[in-house]
């Protein structure tokens, strides 16, 4: 009898690390800079269409950096694999517009956070106008996939309120809308529709995993390894998509099949741990964000 493997409904392939922001809520990048091969991802994406479905090409790093986006997409589409694409923005124009509509991909996510979590020369009327028009693009092409704009900064001192009341304004201009700021921090819900298959998705600010945080404990559980694992741009499997710098290395796509890494002891270890209510890795006892699952 073969090896049985586990289907996950998401992996993260980390296509490249390299962002041309620096957001105060994410740490600062450790590896070097590294963009993933079309080769490399296609051999990935080969393998994966037998354990998933949905691809996100996220970890850190912009997907929009990438110059052949496209043909990123095109391979995924080959192996039927559906995509997430997760964006600052930043670099968004209208030369991205075409490929951000391509047939792979099932949800677009724009962080719009990201804008007052740096220092810009762009004024937010700039840094939105990318954004919007695109929103009109693909409005008006009918498009096939969810857009979402994010703004993950709700924090009970309501830090970012301010920034979030000058964007709803705008957002209220445009589609003609009335969303209340005084409603939305009362009530926290997690998406407001805005358009058709076009939302405002809400969440708090998390504090990413690190070695160097205190212990928070050794029980509960997590969705990694069991909703989802990542693959950073070097290659490197990880359990879950907080481990950017990929401290619970699990084995190297460029040297073994993936299959045989998701069978590993180690791997085995972390998911029983989970799902008997115990936290087996350092980090994931250092993680403050899985304390959302218990």
């Amino acid at each position: 009898m073969g090896i049985i493997i586990k289907k996950f409904r998401k992996v993260y392939i980390e296509i490249t690390n390299i962002c041309n922001l620096k957001c105060s809520f994410c740490p600062p990048k450790i590896l070097p800079n590294k963009t993933m091969s079309l080769d490399v991802f296609k051999n990935i994406n080969t393998q994966l269409k037998n354990i998933t479905k949905e691809l996100a090409y996220h970890i850190v790093g912009d997907p929009l950096v990438i110059s052949n986006l496209e043909k990123y997409l095109d391979i995924s589409f080959e192996s039927d694999l559906k995509v997430n694409i997760t964006t600052t923005a930043n670099n968004l124009e209208e030369g991205h517009f075409d490929t951000l509509m391509h047939q792979a991909i099932k949800q677009i996510n724009f962080s719009i956070n990201s804008y007052n979590a740096n220092s810009h020369k762009k004024s937010l009327d700039e840094y939105l106008k990318p954004i919007l028009d695109f929103l009109d693009y693909a409005i008006n092409k009918k498009q096939h996939f969810f857009i979402n704009l994010r703004i993950w900064n709700l924090d009970d001192s309501m830090s970012a309120k301010e920034f979030n009341r000058s964007v709803f304004e705008k957002i209220n201009k445009k589609f003609s809308l009335n969303l209340d700021i005084e409603e939305i921090y009362k009530n926290r819900p997690k998406n407001i529709k805005i358009a058709r298959m076009v939302f405002f998705n809400f969440d708090d600010y998390f504090e990413w995993p690190d070695l160097s945080n205190d212990f928070i404990s050794n029980t509960g559980k997590c969705y990694g390894l069991d909703s989802h694992f990542g693959i950073l741009s070097s290659g490197d499997v990880v359990p879950c998509c907080l481990d950017k710098d990929g401290i619970i290395n699990l084995g190297n796509i460029n040297n073994d099949k993936i299959s045989d890494i998701l069978n590993t002891k180690r791997v085995k270890d972390i998911q029983n741990g989970f799902k008997n209510g115990k936290v087996i890795e350092e980090l994931c006892q250092k993680c403050d964000y899985r304390r959302r699952f218990d």
